[in-house]
């Protein structure tokens, strides 16, 4: 059946709305936007299959759309963050839980994996990084009603899991070892991606105070991605500079020195920077509606009935809440029941499994396993927001 260019227009324009309107009941019933996009993306695809209509390249544009999205979303997320000295503490916490977890979390489902599919460490490891790793995507627009510091807390940690998370994967990937050479190499590249970074923020910045022109946002946004993916294919940690970028501009107010003022304009900048955050979001949020809803249209529904399926999943899941659970409790001293079920998988989880090379694939190991570790992250990270009932004022430290 031949579609149209009207009848696509209408039904893109129609996704963009229904998404607007998951926003909104999300926010009221507790469940994740990404869950109904996902459930979407299963009924377009029962609804394309019956009219006899195929999207093509769905692989393709998942890839695209997981890049810029992840790209996005983390820069969403850092033009969030104010660096506050009295936030020291609740950052160095928030990068700690992000770096154990990650590891803990991919070492014991790596096990599980060894045992299961009789298949080696590494490429264990590299199936399991992608089912370790807190979605930014997923857990950053759901947190919104939680109080600032337990948000804040989610924020920084989601960020860092996939920041260190793609870092991981790289490595293992790259098949690096342990050995003295590999471990000076790895950290050449992460000096050398944070001069890349603080060059690449020092310009873009001087872009937004000094471009007069109607498009500079979108502009520095084709910049910033060019910049990225120059430094992927150097093998480097790209996500940095996104990070470093958002928390540099929306801090700028930490760099009050005569010097700067001589060349750098801070109400010029102010400006440029709610602009900047209005853009961001409103992207954002469409990047992630067309992923998860051609994520959902593109699983295999036949996988969902497989027992295997369903098993792996339940064992990811459930290795995943109580090492969350153990950690926040005994090494952190956080005992919030809603901190301890926010750990959904998502955007990265997808991006970075649909990454591993043809070569490492488990081929037991389907997508299907990825779609119920998402759902039910998600449906554990339901109930942890329904569990929360912070007020306005309440501080992490206030749950330890």
């Amino acid at each position: 059946m031949k579609v149209d260019t009207h009848t696509i227009l209408i039904i893109l324009s129609v996704l963009v709305v229904l998404s607007y309107i998951f926003n909104y009941v999300a926010s009221r019933i507790k469940i994740p936007s990404v869950m109904l996009l996902i459930a979407s993306g299963l009924a377009l695809q029962y609804a394309s299959s019956s009219l006899g209509i195929r999207i093509p390249y769905t692989q393709t544009m998942l890839e695209i759309l997981g890049i810029t999205g992840l790209i996005f979303i983390v820069l969403e997320a850092a033009l969030e963050l104010k660096l506050e000295r009295n936030k020291l503490t609740l950052i160095g916490r928030a990068f700690l839980s992000a770096l154990i977890l990650l590891a803990a979390t991919a070492g014991l489902i790596s096990v599980i994996f060894i045992y299961y599919y009789d298949t080696s460490f590494r490429t264990a490891l590299i199936h399991a990084i992608p089912l370790s790793v807190i979605s930014s995507a997923v857990a950053i627009p759901s947190v919104v009603g939680m109080s600032e510091e337990k948000r804040e807390f989610i924020v920084y940690e989601s960020t860092f899991s996939d920041i260190l998370g793609i870092i991981l994967f790289n490595y293992v990937v790259a098949g690096q070892g342990l050995g003295v050479g590999s471990l000076v190499n790895f950290s050449f590249n992460l000096v050398l991606i944070v001069i890349v970074s603080v060059v690449s923020t020092l310009a873009l910045i001087f872009l937004l105070n000094h471009s007069k022109g109607q498009v500079r946002f979108f502009l520095t946004f084709a910049i910033l991605v060019l910049t990225y993916s120059f430094a992927k294919f150097l093998h480097l940690p790209s996500l940095l500079l996104v990070l470093c970028f958002g928390l540099v501009i929306n801090n700028f107010r930490l760099f009050n020195f005569p010097v700067v003022h001589r060349y750098f304009s801070f109400a010029r900048l102010n400006d440029a920077l709610n602009e900047m955050k209005t853009m961001t979001v409103e992207t954002a949020f469409i990047i992630r509606t067309f992923f998860f809803l051609l994520f959902g249209y593109s699983i295999n529904t036949g996988l969902l009935l497989s027992k295997e399926v369903l098993i792996t999943g339940l064992v990811i899941i459930l290795i995943t809440l109580a090492l969350r659970t153990l950690f926040l409790k005994f090494a952190l001293r956080i005992t919030s029941a809603p901190l301890s079920l926010i750990a959904p998988r998502g955007l990265i989880t997808i991006l970075l499994f649909y990454s591993i090379p043809a070569h490492l694939r488990i081929e037991k190991l389907s997508e299907g396993v990825l779609f119920v570790v998402i759902a039910l992250t998600g449906l554990a990270m339901t109930i942890g927001l329904l569990l929360s009932r912070d007020k306005p004022s309440e501080r992490i430290e206030d749950v330890i």
